[in-house]
């Protein structure tokens, strides 16, 4: 019978060692399958938001798992690329919802179309100016919901090898927008917005706003509908708090239409997108818009409304009776495509709206005597292509369908007022420079030193807002597609 010799203590501090080793292990594979797991695609800062969608910040390395913007994305990750070789280089945040769902209000020809303005703005300005600047993309969900974890990066990589210093697009009026706009206003970060024009944004310091607000739109339209002898207008308004574009369009068109001898019907239509069932609540509409002696339907609210509003049109009973339509700009020529939306403009129902900008608009503007234009040809030229090289012209990169969507226009204006300040904070040495150089830019684009951008003359208010904008109007044949009508001025 062999001795019984008891384990040493260094026996068991080895046992438990090798367990403390291994656990260690086992949480560090856990913890890197899980970050992989949670990362899109891998790389960058862009991760699985709990709805499934990709949000967060990249230069251009992931396409948040959206293939309709793989193609510009990989355009911009190539100017990146060139960008970086500048030892002084800066970076731009598009700051968009990128990701896309059937309840937000982007599409995907929308964010497609802001990012291909973001890259031609950005290739122009790299090829002669310095500091070259780097396009960061900043997705905060379809919904805007991320917004704190996204603007918290954003915070993060004014320091560090990026060095942000402004964020441009932004792109919708809606409630989470405001919120990270605000936050970004208290981190002292120079934003200009691409086609946001909610009036009640105007007390955001640090926020600049090429595209005409609301009230400019909403008084463009009401100066036409007097013009064609309308005297009583019915509004049809979206009541969600959430979003900030219908109730400022619509409180503005009741402003600049009503005086001693043109009003608006006291009992307005509402309903509330929020709540879902929107066709049904237009359907309930019906017999009072039918009912109504109104000339004109004010529509104030967004665009996919407005196209279940017209097809629900096509369904009620005054068939013999032509419903007028005046709406704001948010339109897509996507959201136009559907064959209810063209049934309704087949049954009598005619769709006038104001847009922040459009190329027909260059074109009508073309013909005028040059003291006249509201537009410098060196802008348009960039868009349409007149004595451009390929790569440099955005109708030759992207096609004329792309140059169809005014958001590609204001994207570039909102990125070309951003690089004119980076530039002008600069100067001539193409020296790196701050958020706050930046910001202080901001203050002196304005008169003389106005910016011509592709959607008119960037000259900014002392609140952010462009002064005296230009505003297309444009009416929708029977098939969707949009006709020229005025370039409203006053």
């Amino acid at each position: 019978m062999s001795p019984n010799v008891p384990r040493s203590p260094l026996h068991r501090y080895l046992v438990v060692g090798l367990v403390v080793v291994v656990v260690a292990v086992l949480v560090g594979v856990y913890l890197f399958a899980r970050d992989r797991f949670e990362r899109c695609d891998g790389r960058d800062d862009v991760r699985k938001a709990p709805n499934g969608e990709c949000v967060g910040v990249t230069a251009a390395d992931s396409d948040f798992d959206e293939p309709e913007l793989t193609g510009v994305i990989d355009r911009i990750r190539a100017a990146n690329e060139a960008a970086r070789a500048d030892e002084q280089f800066v970076s731009v945040a598009v700051f968009l919802p990128m990701s896309t769902s059937a309840e937000g209000i982007a599409t995907d020809e929308w964010v497609r179309n802001q990012l291909q303005g973001s890259y031609q703005a950005q290739v122009t300005f790299n090829k002669d100016a310095r500091p070259k600047v780097q396009l960061l993309l900043a997705n905060p969900g379809s919904d805007m919901s991320r917004w704190p974890q996204v603007v918290a990066e954003l915070d993060r990589r004014r320091s560090g090898p990026d060095h942000l210093v402004a964020v441009t697009g932004i792109g919708l009026s809606l409630g989470h927008a405001r919120e990270a706009m605000r936050r970004m206003s208290e981190l002292r970060i120079p934003m200009v917005g691409s086609t946001i024009t909610a009036d009640d944004l105007r007390d955001i310091p640090g926020l600049l706003r090429p595209a005409p607000t609301n009230e400019r739109q909403a008084r463009a339209a009401a100066n036409h509908a007097k013009r064609t002898g309308a005297t009583k207008a019915l509004l049809v308004t979206d009541t969600n708090g959430k979003d900030l574009y219908p109730s400022t369009l619509a409180s503005a068109f009741r402003a600049g239409f009503g005086d001693d001898t043109h009003r608006v019907l006291p009992r307005e239509q509402q309903y509330d997108s929020g709540l879902g069932s929107v066709e049904n609540a237009f359907t309930l509409m019906l017999p009072n818009i039918c009912a109504t002696d109104a000339d004109l339907v004010y529509f104030a609210g967004r665009g996919r409304d407005l196209v279940r509003f017209v097809g629900r049109l096509a369904t009620r009973l005054c068939q013999d009776r032509v419903i007028h339509i005046l709406t704001g700009d948010d339109l897509s020529a996507e959201q136009l495509r559907g064959d209810q939306f063209r049934q309704g403009l087949d049954a009598g129902v005619e769709v006038v709206y104001t847009d922040v900008a459009d190329e027909r608009a260059w074109e009508a503007d073309r013909r005028k005597p040059e003291p006249e234009r509201r537009f410098q040809e060196a802008a348009v030229k960039r868009f349409l292509g007149d004595d451009q090289s390929p790569d440099m012209c955005f109708r030759c990169m992207f096609g004329t369908a792309s140059l169809g969507d005014d958001g590609g226009i204001m994207a570039y204006d909102a990125m070309l007022t951003a690089t004119t300040a980076i530039q002008r904070a600069s100067g001539v040495p193409g020296q790196r420079v701050t958020t706050a150089e930046v910001l202080q830019t901001f203050h002196s684009l304005n008169g003389e030193s106005s910016i011509a951008g592709a959607s008119g003359l960037l000259s900014y208010d002392n609140d952010g807002t462009a002064h005296q904008k230009v505003v297309p109007l444009l009416k929708l044949d029977r098939s969707g597609k949009p006709e020229f009508v005025a370039l409203v001025t006053d």
